[in-house]
């Protein structure tokens, strides 16, 4: 009797597992004009190839068929046509997404990408059918948020920042972080920390797609040096408070967050970067307010890093999340943070890290430590418990789908279709499951006669 139950349990499927998709960069051509280039599957984001707008990327696999593509613009995306060799269209940088995933309906060998202008590409990866690796960025656009980070550069959001973002991901929050300097202008031109940007992000669990900065990046160690530098760059406080203004009315975050007012370590564009959002806090509330548009906002909760420590909000980035398979918020940060590869030199990497790496803990970190908050303001009344920047915002509860009369027909076409799509998608699985359920029923008959008898 043993060795039949030990056999159907050896027969019985326990799990359908999501199959892999396959990289095919490698293997695959990428040719402009009967030229081949090898610099869009190098692997190198640093490397790139210039597409001009009369001319087409052909990408070609003898045996692999491409469904999925993910493409990184070196600077920007621009609007074009992906066309396979079934003639299926594909519309490309409508989203203006950096990193670009696309999907296929049609698996093709043959795929051609032509742009209505001039475009650098750095890498293009290809996949067959399946689930992509993780770190393939499906980029999306929220129309609101509930937490917006308002960081000066790239690598801020990782550092003084760091823990927020894992710790409010875990909970369900919608992210957005806002940034002041942009990375690909000015003096300190080094377009790479876009990507740096992007992929930081992303392994922190952001979905919703940042807003980049429009001020070119620049040291100094005052307010006052700040502006003028800003001023020089054609760049004047009420075009920032503008930006500002429109980002706060169009996502209408429940709380914000912003720099130290003495810049952390005195960076002069941190310090003006809060003393801007402030101005912003009040005018996005404003009706009067004209210098931008979308209706007038009111922020529930303005937390200032390090401010007012006497009362400050102290957030716990030492609990094994959830999400991230039991991992802390201070150890998702510092992965985040070793995405910015330009900055590793820098002394942020012993003050998040600890020296050597020692730090296993956020309470390690003594100055400028990113778990304290101060509550600059609020409409919905002062934190008691002081360990929530949600304190005191209620839930809005969602609304329960209406149920629609005579929709009988409609909801059945709808089950067909899931159906369908369904049986299409694991008609392999189910066939063996089929196959087993027979045999098993086989043996359990086989059984019940031998009892008989």
């Amino acid at each position: 009797m043993k060795k039949y139950l030990l056999l159907i349990i050896l027969l019985i499927p326990f799990k359908v597992y999501a199959i892999d998709a396959k990289e095919v960069t490698k293997e695959s051509s990428f040719y402009i004009a009967d030229d081949k280039y090898t610099k869009f599957n190098d692997g190198n984001v640093k490397t790139y190839s210039k597409i001009a707008k009369d001319l087409n990327l052909v990408i070609h696999n003898d045996n692999d068929q491409i469904k999925q593509l993910y493409i990184v613009y070196e600077i920007s995306s621009k609007h074009g046509k992906l066309i396979t060799d079934s003639g299926e269209e594909i519309n490309l940088g409508e989203n203006e997404f950096l990193h670009e995933y696309v999907s296929i309906d049609k698996p093709s060998n043959d795929i051609t990408l032509t742009f209505d202008e001039d475009v650098t590409i750095s890498e293009i990866r290809l996949f067959t059918d399946g689930d992509t690796p993780k770190d393939i960025q499906k980029w999306t656009r929220d129309e609101t948020t509930d937490l917006m980070i308002f960081s000066t550069h790239a690598d801020d959001e990782q550092l003084f920042f760091a823990g927020v973002m894992p710790t409010y991901i875990n909970k369900g929050k919608k992210v957005h972080v806002t940034y002041l300097a942009r990375h690909d202008v000015g003096a300190y031109y080094a377009p790479s920390r876009l990507h740096e940007q992007l992929d930081g992000l992303w392994t922190l669990g952001v979905t919703d797609y940042p807003t980049f900065g429009i001020v070119p990046d620049a040291y100094s160690e005052s307010i006052d040096v700040a502006r003028s530098q800003m001023n020089s760059a054609g760049f004047k406080d009420e075009d920032i408070i503008n930006f500002y203004v429109m980002i706060l009315r169009s996502y209408k975050p429940k709380v914000i967050l912003g720099h130290d007012e003495n810049g952390e370590y005195g960076h002069g564009q941190h310090r003006l970067n809060i003393y801007l959002l402030k101005e912003a806090y009040e005018e996005a509330a404003n009706p009067e307010y004209t210098g931008a548009s979308a209706n007038p906002y009111k922020v529930p909760k303005f937390y200032i890093h390090l401010y007012d420590l006497d009362n400050k909000t102290t957030l716990d980035y030492d609990i094994p999340l959830d999400k991230y398979d039991g991992k802390t918020a201070y150890q998702v940060s510092k992965e985040g943070y070793s995405k910015h590869l330009s900055q590793q030199y820098t002394w942020f990497t012993a003050w998040l890290n600890g020296k050597n790496n020692s730090y296993t803990s956020a309470t390690q970190i003594t100055k400028y430590n990113p778990a304290y908050w101060g509550l600059y303001k609020t409409e919905v009344g002062p934190d008691v418990d002081k360990n929530d920047l949600f304190e005191n915002i209620v839930e809005e509860k969602k609304e329960e789908p209406k149920k629609e009369e005579n929709n009988t027909t409609n909801n059945n076409i709808e089950q067909t279709e899931r159906s369908k799509e369904f049986y299409d998608k694991y008609k392999d699985h189910l066939i063996i499951i089929s196959g087993c359920t027979v045999i098993i029923g086989m043996i359990l008959i086989v059984i019940l006669k031998k009892k008989k008898n």
